[in-house]
């Protein structure tokens, strides 16, 4: 059987996918008495289970092919017999009809495939297998059990049924274009299905009912299906479909794991269910795998040769909530809400800053991670707290984070009443991060020196802190780069802007003098490959902007500049190579409400960079739980010998 499925038909068969009509069997051909008439009406609306539709088209028929039997049961619904398909080759409907004994009368249930085992069971006992491993060779369909009743006589002495699907189907659409697995021959497919913690069964033994179509799960089952190609594999040259059979057990969030294999690579992923499945409905699976950020890729010795992931740096704002401290800020509530997002979103690691007050509703939120070192509060608002405020946040499932190294910054400038810089001992943190298989990466989390807003030279003691502080920094990263050999990110609140802070002069220039290669993926995806111009007004994301003419209200909420930073870092001989493939200021999720806000004479960028002044503007402002929005970037890198 092949495209057309939530529809009503009359007896299917064995499986071979394409294209069907709609045509209707002749009714009046000689020889029909006795027999069942197979008929394919009009299919079911699909729906995407993950991702986004490869195509708008929903054809998907199933036609009968030679060789498909049904069983068929009378009225008593205890005596059963076999009806075979009439006739060569495939079609979208098709005649059945009884062999070495004589039809019935009046039959009234059927259902499909036929099996031998059933032969001496009532309709309300029938057993069947949805297989976890299945050979395609020969392009059949399996598992498309169905269940079928009389209609109404359809010619002298025949009968059309109207058939239903018992399981759901998936249409897995394979597209290996700009990964390893272009042009290879797919070897096995297969797809896993789970609910946080807990397997989803969708394959294994039941029983059913053909009268009522219900049916029951008679073991464990298994929480996957595995397609396998042996002597006709199809070439990855271009997109491949396939169908899938499984139970319709699959709930919204579920998350699906797909394993795609050729003959030298191997692909996996990770998605969520975008629905809840029912049986007799299509679900698409557009598995264009470079579009997925879980992708990685391995060859045949299990070596990771290609790969996503996505980090994120956020500032938690996690002083207390009290007046003279932290007054409206997101408080018990508000942190319970950020852990919450960041724990569904699932990025694959997380650096936070201000981490405080409220690191238990933080963690407690994040089920779905390990974390590093909580320092504790601030206790003592007249002394310095040991504490850093920093806190890492990994991906139990697939990511490994190791090597915790605490460094403290040797300068800092501003007591209680000038950003607490003294009060906390501010620094940076070294992980060692492995994203796949042989795939590591030292990663670097940091909170600066707070702004003082007294010039942008380092004659401010503030800015000579926060240079100070980015100086040390990158003296340790780039020795670290030179001495593992391997890529580096660094993230989190600098505190700091291209338009205030000599970061080119301090950070870039030096890093590329050493041979290293260093990027911004801000610079590199929003603003065109162009560093701002230091000294110079501040570039405001709308929801940040608070109105005046001190600074330039951008476009949007992207191309303006944040103090929450995350550069990244290449050695260029080593096996393992980074680059930035998107970068997001994440107002839309971490938004706690919103309001309508204007302006009136206000300078403006535009989304292609030209300045405007004295412009009008009103606009949606996005207000969100903390007072930063998360920095989110995710990266591709590759591996070679």
């Amino acid at each position: 059987m092949h495209k057309y499925f939530g529809m009503a038909a009359v007896l299917l068969a064995a499986q071979i996918l394409f294209s069907c009509s709609n045509d209707i069997l002749g009714y009046g051909e000689e020889g029909s008495k006795g027999q069942i008439v197979a008929r394919i009406a009009q299919p079911a609306t699909t729906r995407t289970a993950m991702g986004n539709a490869v195509d708008g088209s929903n054809a998907v028929g199933i036609v009968w092919t030679d060789g498909d039997e049904i069983g068929v049961f009378d009225a008593s619904g205890t005596s059963q017999k076999c009806y075979a398909k009439v006739g060569q080759g495939a079609a979208a409907t098709a005649a059945f009809a009884v062999s070495g004994t004589t039809a019935f009368d009046e039959p009234v249930y059927a259902y499909y495939p036929y099996n031998e085992a059933n032969a001496s069971n009532d309709i309300h006992s029938l057993v069947g297998e949805l297989s976890s491993v299945q050979n395609m060779d020969d392009g059949a369909l399996h598992g498309d059990y169905k269940i079928g009743s009389a209609i109404t006589p359809a010619v002298e002495g025949g009968y059309e049924f109207e058939f239903k699907h018992l399981f759901s189907m998936a249409r897995i659409t394979i597209d290996a274009a700009d990964t390893p697995l272009k042009d290879e021959k797919l070897k096995s497919l297969t797809m896993s299905v789970s609910r946080g913690e807990t397997a989803v069964s969708i394959a294994g033994n039941f029983t059913f009912n053909v009268e009522t179509g219900s049916w029951k799960q008679t073991d464990e089952g298994k929480n996957s299906i595995t397609f396998t190609w042996n002597t006709n594999s199809p070439s990855l040259e271009q997109a491949f479909t396939c169908y899938m059979s499984l139970f319709p057990v699959i709930r919204t969030g579920d998350l699906f794991t797909i394993t795609v294999s050729t003959e030298n690579y191997k692909a996996e992923f990770t998605a969520n269910s975008l629905t809840n499945f029912s049986p007799e409905q299509i679900y698409t699976f557009p598995v264009v795998l470079n579009k997925y950020e879980t992708i990685k890729v391995y060859d045949k010795d299990g070596n990771a040769v290609q790969g996503k992931f996505t980090c994120a740096a956020l500032n938690v704002d996690g002083l207390p909530d009290i007046p003279l401290v932290n007054e409206g800020g997101p408080g018990s509530d508000g942190t319970t809400a950020i852990g919450n997002i960041m724990n569904g979103l699932g990025y694959d690691f997380i650096a936070v800053s201000e981490d405080f007050a409220y690191h238990d509703e933080l963690a407690n939120g994040m089920t779905n991670y390990n974390m590093g070192t909580y320092r504790g509060t601030v206790s003592n608002p007249f002394g310095k707290n040991n504490t850093d405020g920093l806190g890492f946040f990994w991906k139990k499932n697939g990511i490994t984070a190791t090597g915790e190294t605490m460094v403290e910054f040797d300068e800092a400038y501003g007591g209680l009443d000038g950003g607490a810089n003294t009060l906390i001992a501010k620094g940076f943190r070294h992980y060692v991060v492995t994203v796949a298989e042989g795939v590591t990466v030292d990663v670097y989390i940091t909170h600066m020196n707070t702004f003082g807003d007294g010039g942008n030279t380092e004659d401010d003691p503030w800015v000579h802190a926060q240079l100070s502080q980015l100086r040390q920094l990158r003296d340790y990263v780039v020795a670290k780069a030179k001495e593992n050999n391997r890529p580096a990110i660094i993230m989190g609140d600098t505190n700091m802007r291209y338009t205030r802070h000599q970061i080119v002069d301090n950070l870039i220039t030096p890093v590329t003098s050493e041979g290293l290669q260093i990027a911004d993926p801000w610079i590199e995806i929003q603003r065109g490959g162009v560093y701002p111009t230091w000294n110079t007004t501040s570039l405001m994301i709308r929801s940040k902007f608070g109105g005046g003419n001190t600074d330039i209200l951008c476009a949007d909420d992207q191309r303006g500049e944040v103090v929450d930073k995350m550069w990244y870092i290449n050695v260029p001989d080593a096996a393992i190579q980074l680059k930035a493939i998107s970068y997001m200021n994440e107002v839309e999720h971490f938004a706690k409400g919103s309001e309508t806000v204007s302006y009136s004479g206000v300078t403006v960028e535009d989304a292609n960079g030209n300045i405007l002044s004295n412009q009008d503007v009103s606009y949606t402002k996005v207000n969100g739980y903390a007072d930063h929005f998360p920095v989110v970037v995710s990266f591709e890198y590759t591996y070679g010998n």
